[in-house]
């Protein structure tokens, strides 16, 4: 039984196959938008964007789901719908700065396309907070002391179909420095082939056939 189960796992293995690819890095360019100013009223005071020069303490604040800004004039109609009419946003193809003025806000729109269904891996680091959507849809926030580092936050998004995508980032900033460095990687996910199912469906046919003459 054990070398039956050990091939039915090597078959499943063999049939989904995924190659990391680095999509987006610190030299990626994208829609960048430095025009918002201190945004720390947008949802505060209390709120996740900190008041300016520490006002409000250095927390360490990890959001559980949207929360759901009132974006002002600035982000445009729709940023997180792909509408930036009346925005303050650069053309695409600006290269991301990996720093900002101190106690100011900005956003990214990093637009890209995958050929297949794909598992997405995110590693970033900010100083100070940052919140990730992916085409409109939340995905990741949090906040804390200290610099930015690659390792500070690795986020996974698995199986995101193919087709045009937006990575969306908002970065804050409440006092001291800044910086941001994220890498993107891509993996793509296989289909498995109608042979190699039937080859798997056949070596688990087989595994409880065993099974069940054991148990008689």
């Amino acid at each position: 039984m054990k070398l039956k189960l050990a091939m039915a796992a090597a078959l499943l293995a063999a049939s989904v196959q995924a190659h990391a690819v680095l999509i987006i890095d610190n030299s990626t360019t994208g829609r960048y938008n430095d025009g918002l100013g201190d945004l720390a009223a947008m949802d505060g005071p209390g709120g996740f964007l900190l008041g300016p020069n520490v006002s409000e303490g250095d927390p360490t604040i990890v959001l559980g789901a949207d929360p759901g800004f009132a974006f002002t004039p600035e982000f445009g109609a729709d940023w997180l719908g792909g509408d930036y009419t009346g925005g303050t946003w650069s053309p695409p193809g600006t290269a991301i700065p990996s720093s900002w003025a101190v106690n100011t806000e900005t956003a990214i729109v990093y637009d890209f396309t995958l050929d297949s269904l794909a598992d997405l891996t995110i590693d970033v680091g900010v100083d100070n907070g940052i919140v990730i959507w992916l085409d409109g849809a939340f995905v990741f926030g949090a906040t804390r002391a200290g610099g930015a580092s690659l390792d500070e936050y690795d986020i996974s998004l698995p199986g995101i179909a193919a087709g045009d995508h937006a990575l969306q980032i908002l970065r804050a900033d409440h006092g001291g420095a800044t910086g941001y460095v994220i890498e993107v990687n891509s993996a793509a996910v296989s289909v498995p082939e109608p042979a190699t199912l039937g080859l798997i469906t056949l070596g688990l046919v087989g595994l409880a056939t065993t099974r069940r003459r054991k148990n008689r």
